[in-house]
């Protein structure tokens, strides 16, 4: 698999601390979807929080852009099912990719989204 084929993400969130448990739930949830599309696909998925501000890291990879694609369409139930008060506070896309994927992550989220399409490989 070439390396420019990997999609990778950042997110940075806060969650409001009430809906702190019903976030978690989510994450797990979205573990579970994660588990069942397999290590192929998803090469990483973890989120890491900082308990006294409820602010989170996610740190995401996939194969390529069918896997990332695919993602979405699976993880997309889980936000009416789980009604949570978190706000994506930055959202960096990493790597050269179609103008689709930019798009499906630059929606909803213009105020925080960046794409860095080049790579410096010195």
């Amino acid at each position: 698999m070439s390396n420019q084929s990997i999609v990778r993400l950042h997110a940075k969130a806060s969650v409001n601390p009430n809906d702190w448990e019903t976030f978690k739930q989510m994450v797990s949830a979205t573990k579970i979807i994660v588990a069942k599309e397999g290590p192929e696909a998803v090469l990483l998925h973890e989120c890491y929080y900082d308990l006294e501000t409820f602010e989170c890291l996610i740190i995401e990879g996939y194969a390529d852009e069918a896997a990332f694609l695919s993602h979405l369409e699976l993880i997309k139930p889980l936000s009416s099912k789980y009604q949570v008060d978190w706000k994506i506070e930055r959202l960096e896309l990493l790597g050269p990719y179609s103008e689709n994927v930019v798009a499906a992550m630059r929606a909803g989220n213009e105020h925080a989204f960046s794409h860095y399409s080049a790579s410096l490989n010195i």
